[in-house]
């Protein structure tokens, strides 16, 4: 597999039958480009929707005047291709969905064959990022692109990203031919090739990720059961020590919310002392994602530990049990006092 053809198609859209417009090539020879990349645009005789041109910019009036017709088309692109092993970012819609089916349809025997996958490898040799799309790709490493949503575009900043970041990555860890980054390409469990690739130990991080998901399961199961009201609220907050005891309350701009009768007398005086601080007090008495505060009245008889199901305590409880680095903060009606006399 030492000679192979990194490929990129443009289509009339996402559902069968699908028709390729453009298609672009890109001729390797080991880890190294060679040559020019192939364009070519086929004209099937067909509307391209609204929608497609949307994407790619392509009107029928440009394919009607620039596109080859497809046997002439695809006799190009067997002459550039041959049998090499064919690679995209997408292989399972350009190889798949695209070509295969289309050169059926077109009574045309198969041009090359299938290789491997660059967004199954960029997933493998990046592990740093959280999507491995081309767009976000193209944008965080300012990759080579003559047109975004072109093949030949797309087919420039992948080679950009095989020969500038991911082979050069893959080569300091001993994965230095073609052959290597295939494997490489289609190795599991992800985590082995994160490992590989940040030097660390697999089997340690292993148990790591092993723990990470039962913690993650019994955070589940806690939630489902909060929401089906069979966990103490109250209990669940103490529980999880989600009260912060210790916290410099700081009422200038932030947004206060109060839940449970407050020992201190009425929630309004409590309020008024808030804004008269610079503090904020929210017209919904729903816990929404930008309250800085929720104040717990500790009155003896209808206090905060009474609401067994509050609406406000449920979700707040949520927010901090699922995100413990929100910017909620779940103070007592006693720390809230003493913050006053400050």
């Amino acid at each position: 597999m030492n000679t192979w053809v990194l490929i990129d198609t443009e289509t009339d859209g996402l559902y069968a039958p699908i028709h390729a417009i453009e298609v672009a090539a890109q001729k390797f020879d080991g880890l190294c480009p060679v040559g020019d990349p192939i364009q070519v645009f086929i004209n099937h005789g067909i509307e391209i929707p609204f929608e497609a041109t949307e994407v790619h910019g392509y009107t029928t009036e440009f394919i009607e005047e620039n596109g080859l017709s497809p046997i002439d088309a695809y006799a190009r692109l067997r002459a550039y291709i041959g049998n090499n092993p064919v690679v995209s970012h997408y292989l399972q819609f350009d190889w798949t969905r695209v070509l295969m089916p289309e050169l059926m349809r077109l009574r045309i025997p198969p041009i090359g064959r299938p290789g491997f996958c660059t967004w199954l490898l960029s997933r493998r040799a990046l592990p740093e990022h959280l999507t491995h799309k081309l767009d976000h790709l193209r944008d965080y490493y300012d990759l080579a692109c003559t047109r975004p949503h072109s093949a030949l575009g797309d087919v420039e900043a992948t080679t950009d990203l095989l020969q500038r970041i991911i082979f050069p990555r893959l080569t300091s860890i001993n994965f230095d031919s073609i052959k290597k980054v295939y494997e490489f390409a289609t190795m599991r469990p992800l985590l082995r090739c994160k490992c590989l690739i940040q030097d660390l130990d697999f089997e340690t991080e292993s148990r790591r990720l092993a723990e990470t998901r039962r913690e993650e399961k019994k955070r589940q199961e806690v939630v489902k059961r909060v929401h089906e009201n069979i966990h103490s609220i109250p209990t669940l907050i103490n529980e999880h020590e989600l009260i912060e005891e210790e916290h410099d309350i700081i009422f200038m701009g932030r947004k206060f919310l109060f839940t449970g009768k407050m020992a201190f007398g009425l929630r309004a005086q409590a309020q008024k002392e808030v804004q008269l601080r610079g503090g904020l007090i929210p017209t919904s008495k729903h816990l929404s994602n930008d309250i800085d505060y929720l104040i717990l009245g500790e009155d003896k008889e209808a206090g905060w530990t009474r609401l067994l199901h509050g609406g406000k305590l449920t979700s707040a409880f949520l927010n901090k049990f699922q995100h413990p680095s929100s910017k909620l903060h779940i103070v007592r009606e006693e720390a809230f006092r003493s913050a006053l006399l400050k």
